[in-house]
């Protein structure tokens, strides 16, 4: 007859051997003889996990605990029974009992640690790697894993401090200096001598041909807006190794912004050739090229990245603006529904409770049209708003404040409403606010609407000019106008992130190329342009502001301003929108690789009637563009 010992190895080797009942049948045995035995105990516990008992296996390894504590075999197996079971803060103090035990077992409070930070639990990461390091406060490994998490937990000020003490004791480790770097950066000390850059510059000093160094100097100028610095920075890391993707893609990003975008495209190309899998790289690569004027390539890209990635939101959005520039229409305005997985608009999806609006009849009810993007962009949808008057929908309009009273006066069958956030409640109501104020029974953002209100082959429609000015304010702007002069309404400048580099045009050359006897220059530009202005009008060119107008922040004075002109000469701005939704004659200045709303190779827009689109035959080249308004402005005052 077996002794307990063997009889207890004889079960053990058929759990290796994962004959589970026939060695929970011996466990059971033993425990019927011994019920207090820690070994079968903790054993047959294990095999109930394994088998997937949680809780019993929990409860039999709890009593094994109970009666030898001293076993970090122990606690390390219960720990992972609870942690199956999600019951993580109990499997946390199981493991730091274990690593007490046992010091060694501190890999396993480390591997928890990361797994919680992996599934997006960077609270509990936190909290285990602070044992972790309160037992072995020398490992640097653990130092720079809790300051990991800590920084996805958003506790930065203490993340950075974790990266200091593991400096501390690594003080020559350059790798050890960007990390830390990098964590300066969202704290806000990037300042051009900010601890940030003094780090990563003693980073450079111990390791000069680091790239990954050059690489968060980079990062941290561009986030602080110094975009020449960063592409320094990108070009130097580049410089001692050319095969570094991320660097070229970064330093494309730079670019961008600094509207080189031939050159952003040639360092895109470059970076999806070393790394031709990289999703993110590939999905940048789509953006330049569009950026840049290719709409067809930027497409094929797209659909490249997509076939890897389908949910990729920044791809998906790619497509659908490559299509619209390309005017393919139908399949355009599909796509651009997949702008809500995408910042801005992700954080506007789902403002209101009511159901989408699919073009179907809403039975005297009201139809809620919101717009949710720039103040051109709801000039422009709102372009739409009378062709559903006209079919009998009763709108609510939620727009920018600032339209409230040009859109109020133009589209007197629409109730206009202020946007806020939140919204206005009677907005979010289901429910008849009063008898003779049917519900909203449907919403609709303003962008969505062209996907139902086109032509047979997705064409927008447009019911432009729809705008009316005021006419006691047009009367005042145009008395200021020299009587006999040819006003001229000019914007030159957005402060559009993305792409206000490549669509700025610079006043003096503007004012030179539209100046001509009994020609006014009226300025429609926002900003203060004061001393340009004055400079201009020393050379002896006739240009000025109207009296009592802020562009900014008076849109309704600045439709008047527009009405009240001859001939607007503007960038792709809110005037273009505001000067062609008034149906005033106006030239349109754009870039070679103008935005999808202005699709490619045509002088005519179906948003606006009055619009002649300008364009520039070459990247920064202005010539064409000034020499088509120039004529215009001729033929007017000829005639």
């Amino acid at each position: 007859m077996a002794t307990i010992q063997e009889a207890l190895l004889i079960a053990f080797d058929l759990h290796q051997d994962r004959r589970l009942d026939e060695a929970d049948a011996i466990y059971r045995q033993i425990l019927d003889a011994l019920p207090g035995h820690v070994m079968a105990l903790h054993l047959r516990g294990i095999l109930l996990g394994q088998s997937g008992r949680l809780e019993e296996g929990c409860a039999l390894i709890r009593q094994a605990i109970a009666g030898d504590g001293a076993q970090p075999d122990f606690h390390t197996n219960l720990a992972g029974l609870l942690e199956a079971l999600g019951r993580l803060d109990e499997a946390l103090d199981s493991m730091v009992q274990a690593a007490t035990l046992d010091p060694t077992r501190l890999v396993q409070l480390n591997d928890f640690a990361m797994r919680s930070l992996k599934a997006g639990r960077p609270g509990e990461a936190a909290k285990a790697l602070r044992v972790a390091t309160g037992l072995q406060p020398l490992s640097i490994e653990l130092r720079c894993n809790l300051a990991v998490a800590l920084a996805a937990n958003r506790q930065g000020a203490a993340a950075a401090a974790e990266r200091r003490i593991a400096l501390l004791l690594a003080p020559d480790a350059a790798e050890m200096l960007r990390l830390l770097g990098e964590y300066l950066l969202p704290l806000g000390r990037q300042a051009p001598d900010g601890e940030a850059v003094r780090t990563l510059r003693r980073a450079l000093i111990l390791d000069p041909l680091h790239h990954g160094i050059w690489n968060g100097l980079g990062r941290l100028h561009k986030e602080a807006g110094r975009l020449t610095e960063a592409r320094r920075a990108y070009e130097s890391g580049l410089a001692v190794d050319p095969a570094a993707a991320e660097l070229w893609n970064n330093r494309s990003n730079v670019l961008k912004g600094q509207g080189d975008l031939e050159t952003a495209l040639a360092g895109q190309r470059r970076a999806a050739a070393l790394q031709p899998d990289e999703i993110g790289i590939r999905s940048n690569l789509g953006d330049a090229l569009l950026l840049a004027g290719h709409p067809e390539e930027a497409l094929a890209n797209t659909q490249a990245v997509l076939a890897l990635a389908p949910d990729l939101g920044e791809s998906r959005l790619l497509r659908a603006l490559a299509l619209l520039t390309l005017g393919r229409f139908e399949e355009g305005w599909a796509a651009w529904e997949d702008r809500w997985t995408v910042q801005p608009w992700l954080f506007a999806a789902g403002r209101f409770p009511q159901p989408a609006w699919m073009g179907r009849p809403l039975g005297g009810n009201r139809l809620l049209i919101w717009g949710e993007q720039g103040i051109g962009d709801e000039i422009q949808f709102a372009s739409l708003l009378p062709l559903l008057v006209r079919a009998g929908v009763s709108c609510v309009l939620e727009c920018e404040p600032r339209l409230v009273p040009l859109f109020a006066r133009s589209l007197p069958e629409v109730e206009v409403v202020a946007r806020g956030w939140p919204p206005d409640p009677d907005l979010t109501r289901t429910e008849a606010a009063a008898p003779d104020r049917p519900p909203i029974a449907a919403q609709i953002p303003a962008g969505s609407l062209p996907r139902l209100l086109a032509d047979a082959k997705g064409v927008p429609l447009s019911a432009a000019p729809y705008l009316l000015a005021d006419p006691a304010r047009v009367s005042g702007f145009r008395a200021a106008i020299p009587v006999g002069t040819l006003a001229v309404g000019i914007a030159w400048h957005t402060t559009n992130p993305k792409h206000g580099r490549s669509r700025n045009i610079p006043l003096r050359v503007l004012a030179h190329a539209l100046h001509r006897p009994g020609v006014r220059i009226v300025v429609l530009q926002y900003g203060d342009w004061t001393q340009e202005i004055a400079a201009l009008t020393a050379e002896g060119i006739d240009i000025g502001g109207l009296p009592g107008l802020d562009p900014w922040s008076d849109l309704d004075g600045l439709a008047a301003a527009v009405a009240a002109v001859d001939l607007v000469v503007c960038i792709d701005n809110v005037t273009v929108h505001l000067a062609g939704a008034l149906g005033r004659p106006t030239c349109a200045l754009l870039p070679y690789a103008a935005e999808w709303r202005w699709l490619r190779d045509r002088t005519d827009t179906p948003w606006y009637p009055t619009v002649t689109l300008c364009r520039q035959q070459a990247p920064k080249d202005w010539s064409v563009p000034l020499r088509l308004a120039r004529q215009r402005l001729d033929e007017l005052a000829g005639g």
